[in-house]
């Protein structure tokens, strides 16, 4: 990296080229679709949680904290780390912590600021909170003393707080926060926020993740959905060294658009498997209401409630992506276990073929699997072929 201050700049030092435009398009897109998709209260929590427990993870990961899923969960579950590790637990939950802070603030109390100093000193004690000696500074005090990292010599201490206020006040200038800001301009300040932050070095410790948590509060501002809130860090932590190159390329040429290109392609990516996700669970719900119905219609053929109510259980709970052999379907789910428990297999086979008799589900050398295909009949219809220009 330079170890001079030429990069530091302060302008739009960067060119959006049709790619990266197009990527942006597409993330708008995915935005509104996810925006405009009716989600089940219960499914929508549970993305949320996972998408924070991610973006945790992965912003700590990316410094070199090594806590797993399965340690979350123990931490969770309301058990400590042992004691080794306790500093790593301390970061994860100060990051959880922050996060649900500033959805608290952004979601639910509606309230939101503009990038000030203030603020991002607020997120770097967020971050450092409680660590202790492990923390290697003040948590939200500015550093006081020059640093090194790696090759490269961010701006001396006495600089700092000049140079973030010129930040701020750059940010405001720029990209227009409170004058109608678009959503290219919100994904754009969060990303160069994110550089800015890096290359300042305000703190002693703690500067990516503060740097990242800004990125979040930008992204989350500007009304993208809590549960997409994990993607630029899981990006980030996916593709660590691409990461970490992109940004020492970016302090040696002064030039944001390849960084800035790398980030937008990562979150195009992220929104889309989520996007994906969100249209399997409707998938399911609009499954399990046909489902619903076709079983209706049973119990108006005279078929008895009880059995009707264990059959409909049975339709809800087979996979539609792979066939089931009997063996594996008497063990799918807790529902199906209850409902079938005291039954013999020739039951439980002469429910699946009463479901296949039906068109609900689909066999194949005495396996099952569900009919998803009778969806496609409620799909919008359309004989011409869609085509986008650009």
């Amino acid at each position: 990296m330079k170890n001079t201050l030429e990069h530091i700049t302060f302008k739009t030092v960067w060119k959006i080229n049709e790619k990266t435009s197009n990527l942006l398009g597409q993330c708008y897109a995915y935005i509104n679709a996810m925006l405009n998709t009716p989600i089940r209260p219960d499914y929508h929590k549970e993305m949320l949680i996972v998408s924070l427990n991610k973006g945790a993870l992965a912003t700590t990961a990316i410094e070199g904290n090594t806590l797993s899923d399965d340690d979350l969960k123990k931490i969770q579950s309301g058990k400590d780390l042992e004691p080794s590790r306790r500093y790593q637990q301390q970061e994860v939950e100060n990051i959880l912590e922050a996060f649900n802070a500033i959805l608290g603030e952004l979601i639910r109390e509606k309230t939101s600021e503009i990038i000030s100093p203030r603020l991002i000193m607020r997120f770097n004690e967020m971050v450092g909170k409680n660590i202790g000696d492990a923390f290697g500074g003040d948590p939200g005090q500015f550093r006081k003393r020059n640093v090194i990292v790696g090759a490269y010599r961010p701006p001396s201490s006495e600089m700092v707080e000049r140079f973030v206020q010129k930040l701020c006040d750059w940010l405001m200038q720029e990209f227009h926060y409170k004058k109608e800001q678009h959503f290219d301009e919100a994904v754009l300040e969060a990303i160069v926020s994110h550089i800015y932050i890096a290359w300042i070095h305000p703190f002693l410790d703690g500067n990516g993740r503060t740097a990242r948590l800004l990125e979040f509060y930008v992204l989350m501002r500007a009304g993208i959905p809590g549960f997409a809130s994990h993607i630029l860090s899981n990006h980030y932590n996916n593709t660590r060294t691409e990461y970490y190159r992109q940004l020492q390329y970016a302090s040696e040429t002064g030039d944001l658009s390849s960084f800035i290109s790398y980030a937008i392609e990562g979150f195009r990516d992220g929104l889309e498997n989520t996007l994906e996700i969100i249209h399997r669970n409707q998938r399911e719900v609009t499954w399990n209401n046909y489902v619903h119905d076709e079983i209706e219609k049973m119990q108006n053929e005279g078929k008895n409630p009880k059995n009707l109510r264990r059959i409909r259980q049975l339709a809800y709970n087979i996979p539609d992506n792979r066939f089931c052999s009997l063996n594996d379907i008497m063990i799918l789910s807790p529902k199906i276990v209850g409902e079938y428990r005291g039954l013999d297999q020739k039951t439980l086979r002469r429910d699946l073929d009463l479901l296949a008799g039906k068109g609900l589900l689909v066999t194949e050398k005495n396996k099952y699997r569900a009919n998803y295909e009778l969806l496609n009949s409620l799909l919008a219809d359309s004989s011409i072929p869609l085509k986008r220009h650009f």
